[in-house]
């Protein structure tokens, strides 16, 4: 009798085993299928710090819910359905957003467009956006950005649209900026640059 109740406690034990390992194997597959999509939320959670005024309440859904993060419901940002990293700045314009750009864009690998336009933010443009290889639109036009343009942006092979006009001094813009092969459309205030190249027609 006692040895058919060790069998018996011996196949619990071995039951309730495999049970956590199968819970723990579901765990890491959720981690591993929201991290990337996490860090990109909690990019753009730093980005909205940086926010300092935002009249029309355009970021009030950007928020953490129960412990998480799901940047694909908030307004303005687009995800696709393939890629869970995948998040565009979209939509954004207009708002009367007051703050500036950091470092934080460089975390949003995937990102496929910021447009940002009529707006208030006002500093420099962060050089990690420049490192943004997967950047397609860049629309910074009627904000107040001043200082020196990253000059990354002349190796980023998929940028198709760069819209800088009607912004503070930005300094000098490297020449490879003209020589982008896929850019299609280019706006940009000669007269606020120093020392500018030849804009092309």
């Amino acid at each position: 009798m006692y040895g058919l109740w060790g069998f018996e406690r011996l196949k619990l034990r071995m039951m309730v085993v495999m049970l956590l390992m199968l819970v723990l194997s579901l765990f890491e597959q959720n981690m591993s299928f929201s991290s990337p999509l996490n860090s990109e939320g909690l990019a753009l959670l730093r980005f909205k710090q940086r926010v300092v005024s935002d009249p029309f309440g355009a970021l009030s859904n950007w928020k953490e819910i129960d412990g998480e993060i799901d940047p694909c419901s908030w307004f303005g940002v687009e995800c696709s359905d393939e890629k869970v990293s995948y998040a565009s700045c979209r939509n954004l314009k207009d708002l009367c957003l007051v703050g500036n750009l950091g470092p934080e864009f460089g975390k949003l690998e995937n990102l496929k467009s910021i447009i940002l336009r009529n707006n208030s933010f006002s500093g420099s443009i962060p050089q990690e956006i420049g490192e943004l290889k997967e950047l397609e639109v860049l629309d910074l036009g009627f904000n107040n950005f001043s200082g020196p343009f990253p000059s990354d942006f002349g190796n980023n092979l998929s940028l198709t649209t760069l819209l800088l006009d009607n912004n503070e001094f930005l300094g000098n813009l490297a020449p490879e900026i003209y020589e982008v092969k896929m850019l299609s459309e280019f706006q940009v205030d000669e007269n606020r640059l120093t020392d500018a190249a030849t804009i092309p027609s």
